[in-house]
Protein backbone atom coordinates (compact mmCIF):
# COMPACT_ATOMS: atom_id res chain seq x y z
CA UNK A 1 0.00 0.00 0.00
CA UNK A 2 1.63 3.04 -1.16
CA UNK A 3 -0.25 5.83 1.33
CA UNK A 4 0.36 3.88 4.21
CA UNK A 5 2.24 5.98 6.46
CA UNK A 6 5.68 5.08 7.76
CA UNK A 7 4.80 3.91 11.54
CA UNK A 8 8.64 5.54 12.39
CA UNK A 9 6.82 8.69 11.96
CA UNK A 10 5.34 8.68 15.27
CA UNK A 11 8.84 10.00 16.95
CA UNK A 12 9.46 13.76 16.08
CA UNK A 13 12.88 12.90 15.57
CA UNK A 14 12.43 10.46 12.09
CA UNK A 15 9.79 13.60 11.50
CA UNK A 16 12.61 15.83 11.95
CA UNK A 17 15.69 14.01 9.51
CA UNK A 18 12.58 14.33 6.48
CA UNK A 19 13.23 17.63 6.06
CA UNK A 20 16.67 17.44 4.46
CA UNK A 21 15.86 20.17 1.98
CA UNK A 22 13.78 22.39 3.85
CA UNK A 23 14.07 26.31 3.17
CA UNK A 24 14.21 28.04 6.65
CA UNK A 25 16.59 27.76 8.97
CA UNK A 26 17.00 27.31 12.99
CA UNK A 27 16.55 30.89 13.50
CA UNK A 28 13.05 30.61 12.01
CA UNK A 29 9.90 29.69 13.85
CA UNK A 30 9.62 27.50 10.72
CA UNK A 31 12.37 25.26 11.19
CA UNK A 32 12.64 21.48 10.78
CA UNK A 33 12.45 20.82 14.37
CA UNK A 34 9.30 22.83 15.12
CA UNK A 35 7.74 21.61 11.88
CA UNK A 36 8.53 18.08 13.09
CA UNK A 37 7.21 19.04 16.85
CA UNK A 38 4.01 19.85 15.50
CA UNK A 39 3.56 16.19 13.62
CA UNK A 40 4.79 17.39 10.14
CA UNK A 41 7.08 15.60 8.15
CA UNK A 42 8.46 16.64 4.51
CA UNK A 43 6.75 14.98 1.48
CA UNK A 44 8.78 17.69 -0.87
CA UNK A 45 9.77 16.05 -3.91
CA UNK A 46 11.74 18.81 -5.88
CA UNK A 47 12.54 22.30 -6.31
CA UNK A 48 8.71 23.06 -6.76
CA UNK A 49 7.62 21.68 -3.73
CA UNK A 50 10.32 22.01 -0.99
CA UNK A 51 8.24 23.25 1.40
CA UNK A 52 5.68 20.40 1.51
CA UNK A 53 4.69 19.11 4.14
CA UNK A 54 2.19 16.56 5.39
CA UNK A 55 0.75 15.41 9.07
CA UNK A 56 1.87 12.18 10.07
CA UNK A 57 -1.49 11.70 11.84
CA UNK A 58 -4.62 13.61 9.99
CA UNK A 59 -2.81 13.30 6.38
CA UNK A 60 -2.80 17.36 6.13
CA UNK A 61 -0.15 18.63 3.20
CA UNK A 62 0.08 22.45 3.60
CA UNK A 63 2.66 24.48 1.75
CA UNK A 64 3.19 27.74 0.90
CA UNK A 65 4.89 27.97 4.24
CA UNK A 66 6.76 31.33 5.59
CA UNK A 67 9.58 31.53 7.69
CA UNK A 68 7.59 33.24 10.35
CA UNK A 69 5.13 30.52 10.39
CA UNK A 70 4.05 29.06 13.48
CA UNK A 71 3.47 25.59 12.49
CA UNK A 72 1.29 24.19 15.50
CA UNK A 73 -1.19 27.96 14.80
CA UNK A 74 -0.70 26.49 11.06
CA UNK A 75 -1.36 22.55 11.55
CA UNK A 76 -4.69 23.95 14.00
CA UNK A 77 -6.34 26.36 11.29
CA UNK A 78 -6.05 23.85 8.43
CA UNK A 79 -6.91 20.50 10.32
CA UNK A 80 -8.05 21.57 13.98
CA UNK A 81 -10.00 17.85 14.23
CA UNK A 82 -6.69 16.79 13.83
CA UNK A 83 -5.91 14.42 17.44
CA UNK A 84 -2.52 15.35 17.62
CA UNK A 85 -3.17 19.57 17.27
CA UNK A 86 -6.27 18.78 20.04
CA UNK A 87 -3.81 17.76 22.53
CA UNK A 88 -1.64 20.51 21.64
CA UNK A 89 1.16 18.74 23.07
CA UNK A 90 5.29 17.59 22.25
CA UNK A 91 5.58 14.48 21.85
CA UNK A 92 8.07 14.29 24.85
CA UNK A 93 5.15 15.76 27.04
CA UNK A 94 2.23 13.54 26.55
CA UNK A 95 1.47 11.13 29.05
CA UNK A 96 0.78 7.45 28.23
CA UNK A 97 -2.74 8.11 27.58
CA UNK A 98 -2.33 10.53 25.34
CA UNK A 99 -0.15 8.62 23.19
CA UNK A 100 -1.88 5.66 22.98
CA UNK A 101 -4.80 7.97 21.56
CA UNK A 102 -2.70 9.14 18.96
CA UNK A 103 -1.68 5.42 18.24
CA UNK A 104 -5.42 4.68 18.63
CA UNK A 105 -6.25 7.42 16.29
CA UNK A 106 -3.42 6.33 13.71
CA UNK A 107 -4.70 3.04 13.37
CA UNK A 108 -8.10 4.07 13.23
CA UNK A 109 -6.83 6.00 9.98
CA UNK A 110 -4.70 3.68 8.62
CA UNK A 111 -7.59 1.54 8.86
CA UNK A 112 -9.78 3.79 6.72
CA UNK A 113 -7.24 4.22 4.33
CA UNK A 114 -6.89 0.85 3.57
CA UNK A 115 -10.41 0.10 3.22
CA UNK A 116 -10.44 3.03 0.75
CA UNK A 117 -7.76 1.71 -1.29
CA UNK A 118 -9.59 -1.56 -1.66
CA UNK A 119 -13.03 -0.31 -1.98
CA UNK A 120 -11.54 1.67 -5.00
CA UNK A 121 -9.46 -1.36 -6.24
CA UNK A 122 -13.02 -3.74 -6.22
CA UNK A 123 -14.52 -0.62 -7.69
CA UNK A 124 -12.62 -0.70 -11.04
CA UNK A 125 -12.39 -4.44 -11.18
CA UNK A 126 -16.00 -4.21 -11.09
CA UNK A 127 -16.35 -2.11 -13.97
CA UNK A 128 -14.06 -3.36 -15.86
CA UNK A 129 -15.97 -7.26 -15.12
CA UNK A 130 -18.87 -5.60 -16.70
CA UNK A 131 -17.86 -3.60 -19.18
CA UNK A 132 -16.47 -6.94 -20.39
CA UNK A 133 -19.40 -8.58 -19.75
CA UNK A 134 -21.49 -5.95 -21.98
CA UNK A 135 -19.42 -6.74 -24.61
CA UNK A 136 -20.36 -9.99 -24.87
CA UNK A 137 -23.47 -9.66 -25.56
Amino acid sequence: MENVINRQLFLTEERRKTFKKWPFNDKNKCNARNMAEAGFYSVATGEDDADAAKCFLCGKELDGWEASDDPWEEHKSHAAKCAFVQLGKKEDDLLLSEYLSVVKQYMINEIKQMAEESKNKLDEKSKFIRRRCLSKK
